[in-house]
């Protein structure tokens, strides 16, 4: 047999990689947290279902008829999109322009990855806020159906929006870093 010939690096790069252009990992409570959101999004999901489920049942059985199962599944579509979204921007799922991936290198490139997470945070913070505001405006409301206090269904979106500014102002710190390819399906 033939012994294979030694890989030749194409470059400064390639022989040493600095430590600054290590794959970016989330630290450790950050992705128990996002494991924490994910299963609360994945419940979401499941109740979705059984509540659509519920819904075309009881239009061939009357006696299972029951008006907060539409709600239920509603809310638990607002609990799904807005608990995600730190998860997403955690996780590099969110939606992103790339051209300017392709586009832009080295420093600028770094630049751009931490004006980008700056923003993201800076307007996932506005959200929190908003949401508080909302809480203090409607702290004696209830939905119509089954009577769950308003002040939570707006405590959502603030815990979702206050973890996506964190993830963001997180990120911005870790610009200079390889980021990962969202994937869904992978294993952590």
């Amino acid at each position: 047999m033939a012994a294979e010939p030694e890989a030749v690096p194409d470059g400064p790069a390639s022989s040493a990689e600095p430590e600054a252009r290590r794959e970016w990992l989330e630290p450790r409570i950050l992705r128990l947290w996002g494991s924490i959101e994910l299963w609360i999004g994945c419940l979401a999901l499941v109740t979705i279902f059984v509540s659509v489920l519920w819904q075309v049942v009881s239009r061939f059985v009357p006696a299972l008829n029951w008006p907060g199962v539409s709600e239920l599944a509603n809310y638990s579509l607002i609990v799904l999109t807005f608990i995600m979204v730190g998860y997403l921007i955690g996780n590099n799922g969110h939606i992103a322009i790339q051209i300017i991936d392709y586009l832009v290198k080295g420093r600028a490139f770094v630049l751009v990855k931490a004006v980008s997470a700056a923003c993201t945070g800076v307007i996932c913070a506005l959200l929190v806020w908003e949401a508080w505001e909302l809480i203090q405006a409607y702290p004696t409301r209830t939905t119509a159906a089954l009577g769950i206090p308003i002040w939570i269904l707006y405590a959502v979106p603030m815990l979702g929006f206050a973890s996506g500014a964190v993830r963001a102002f997180v990120r911005v710190f870790a610009a200079n870093r390889d980021e990962a390819p969202f994937n869904a399906a992978e294993a952590k």
